[in-house]
């Protein structure tokens, strides 16, 4: 009888783990990751199909102020906005919204030249060529400063960059592998966020260290996946509120 007994109370709190709020928690933003990696792998594979089998599609796609520029700038103003009407609305932690709205803000910002595409004005010339208009331009301008003093150096911080943006993605990843192996987990409730830092940091690294075209593509489309995972994060954020099991 004791052995019974211990067997439905092992049971009983399994039962009550997976009906936890934690855990419902943690397994509506692994959907929502899911949906969003399933997005990005989509929108990539499009993208690439129509600029290998119709080039002419090609400027259209990656030129400047192109479609995939364009989206990612409707992608990152979705986020800024979606941000500040959930944080206002809704009753859940309001910092990991003000931290991506802050973050999608920033980088909006620097997609649009900080308005100067909008408005016409002429931002300030960057050192070695190109203008400041950017926030991405101070990894150029340190990229640039680093050569003149020691080709060395600009590589060694091109190649940090890589490292920390490849681990981002990794460790991303890695919180999602825990999600879906159902293991509790606040930050892969947070796995979104860190994988747009990772799309980020690659797009940057191509940004300062490469002038291939092909390369230049490859870039656009990054930082487009960059915007879809923080989009995706924001608006996953409501689906994040603890339920209440008052029943």
């Amino acid at each position: 009888m004791a052995v019974i007994r211990e067997e439905n109370s092992v049971e009983t709190g399994i039962g009550t783990a997976a009906f936890s709020p934690l855990f419902l928690q943690s397994r509506n933003q692994t959907r929502w990751a899911i949906v969003a990696l399933a997005s990005i792998g989509i929108c990539t594979l499009t993208a690439t199909l129509a600029a290998v089998f119709a080039p002419g599609m090609r400027p259209l796609l990656l030129q400047e102020d192109g479609i995939i520029e364009m989206a990612s700038v409707a992608c990152l103003a979705a986020a800024v906005l979606g941000a500040v009407i959930v944080s206002v609305t809704w009753g859940g932690p309001r910092l990991p919204l003000l931290v991506a709205g802050l973050i999608g803000f920033a980088e909006l910002m620097d997609e649009t030249s900080f308005g100067s595409r909008l408005f016409g004005f002429q931002p300030p010339a960057l050192y070695g060529g190109g203008e400041l208009d950017g926030f991405h331009d101070l990894l150029i301008l340190a990229y640039r400063l680093l050569r003149d003093i020691h080709p060395t150096l600009a590589w060694i911080l091109a190649g940090l960059l890589l490292a920390a943006s490849l681990g981002m993605m990794m460790f991303a990843l890695s919180q999602l592998g825990r999600g879906v192996g159902e293991k509790r987990s606040w930050l892969a409730d947070h796995m979104l966020i860190f994988l747009h830092i990772g799309f980020i940091g690659l797009a940057q690294v191509i940004d300062v260290a490469a002038e291939s075209k092909v390369l230049s593509a490859v870039e656009e489309m990054l930082e487009f996946n960059a915007s879809l995972a923080l989009l995706f994060y924001v608006a996953s954020r409501p689906s994040s509120r603890p339920i209440n099991n008052a029943g």
